[in-house]
């Protein structure tokens, strides 16, 4: 099957769709599983073969209990995520604390887990005893510390992201309701461990050359420049094509030096496309049908481009790929560039479910010799990294 075979076979709306359903039938399209059957010859340890297993499982039935069900020695989480995985397994039970917009946006995360949500507890007098936008459950606190059933063998998480805030109701848990300390877990709003994710794999060489593509505010070019250490960089080139991330990059790699910075996004060829600019990190090209159902609200026309055009003859070390769901074509984009220079790369695998098979496969028909690794940094099926070296 050949590259654009391919693209057409897995890349596109339509194709989703189709394995959507074939997924939800218990089967799988038989050329992507054949691939996979490739792409897992190739993988590096032992890690990197339980995380495709489970990715494959997640993708074959849907069930995501596969991913978060993984052992703790198979994923990088921090050790605040870790306290999470240890106590909201699948079927578990809890209770958060705090109806606003952090506490619904945990409860639809924990959906996600399998995790059940009994109730909310809440000590605002004005608040029904149900919460209207999830349908859950509201307890009082005193309602708590008379009923003892209510609460029991569950886990607390205070959804308050003000600290002050958040050790005072814990306080009043633990004092005044009687909820042991190990019982009761402060929230976590971003769900991945982002500090070692793209740099905690490879070890820097001299002279390192990166490229970002979506590089989203900046700060990615930074800790790229931190994980050279004494022994410097030669070159960054960044891409965002967010036109509010693209100012705010612009400004804070300004002192940082030997850095371009490109307002455009990566893919196969140079083109206009439609892109859902919402000035956070999920921006993404999207297409135009999608653009017609948003009323094009928040929709902006941008530019594509392929490295193998802007970058032509430049020296290449390292590529970052983590462009919601458009490493695909900006991989072909770049195969010139790739067979010239073979950097390595940290790719992010998750943004569509067959990613981790059809972006691994793309790569080794560049260089078939390539080492594919997995690392996964998060606590349900997102923030899955491919390094290629």
């Amino acid at each position: 099957m050949s590259i654009e075979d391919k693209r057409v076979a897995f890349g596109s709306d339509e194709a989703a769709d189709k394995q959507r359903a074939l997924r939800g039938s218990g089967n799988m399209n038989e050329d992507l599983m054949e691939m996979a059957r490739n792409v897992y010859s190739h993988l590096n340890d032992e890690i990197s073969k339980k995380i495709f297993e489970a990715k494959l499982l997640y993708a074959s039935t849907g069930d995501v209990g596969y991913i978060t069900g993984l052992e703790p020695k198979y994923r990088n989480l921090s050790s605040d995520m870790q306290l999470y995985v240890e106590k909201l397994q699948k079927g578990s039970h809890c209770l958060i604390c705090g109806t606003g917009r952090a506490g619904h946006y945990l409860a639809g995360r924990f959906k996600g887990f399998g995790v059940v949500v009994d109730a909310f507890v809440d000590n605002d007098d004005n608040q029904s005893q149900v919460d209207e936008a999830t349908g859950i459950r509201i307890l009082t606190e005193k309602e708590l510390k008379d009923n003892k059933a209510l609460y029991e063998g569950k886990t607390f998480i205070i959804s308050y992201s003000v600290k002050d805030v958040a050790l005072e109701v814990k306080a009043r848990l633990m004092n005044e309701v009687g909820i042991s300390e190990k019982d009761i877990r402060m929230g976590i709003f971003d769900w991945r461990n982002n500090q070692g994710q793209y740099f905690d794999f490879f070890e820097a060489k001299e002279n390192e050359v990166f490229v970002d593509c979506g590089c989203f505010d900046g700060s990615t070019c930074y800790k790229f420049a931190g994980w050279c250490g004494h022994k410097g960089y030669e070159h960054i080139y960044s891409f965002e094509a967010d036109p509010v991330n693209y100012e705010k990059s612009r400004k804070l790699l300004e002192p940082l030096g030997k850095c371009d910075l490109y307002p455009y996004g990566t893919s196969d060829v140079k083109k206009k496309v439609y892109f859902a600019a919402d000035a956070f990190e999920t921006s993404c090209i999207i297409s135009e049908e999608e653009a017609k159902k948003r009323n094009f609200e928040g929709v902006e026309q941008i530019e594509t481009i392929a490295l193998d055009d802007v970058l032509e003859g430049k020296r290449i070390t390292f590529i970052k790929m983590d462009i919601e769901g458009a490493e695909y074509e900006a991989l072909v984009g770049a195969r010139r560039l790739i067979g010239e220079n073979r950097p390595r790369m940290a790719i992010s695998v998750y943004h569509k479910f067959e990613d981790f098979i059809t972006l691994a496969d793309l790569v080794l028909s560049m260089h078939s010799d390539y080492k594919i690794s997995f690392r996964h940094y998060g606590f349900d099926e997102l923030e899955t990294i491919m390094y290629v070296e």
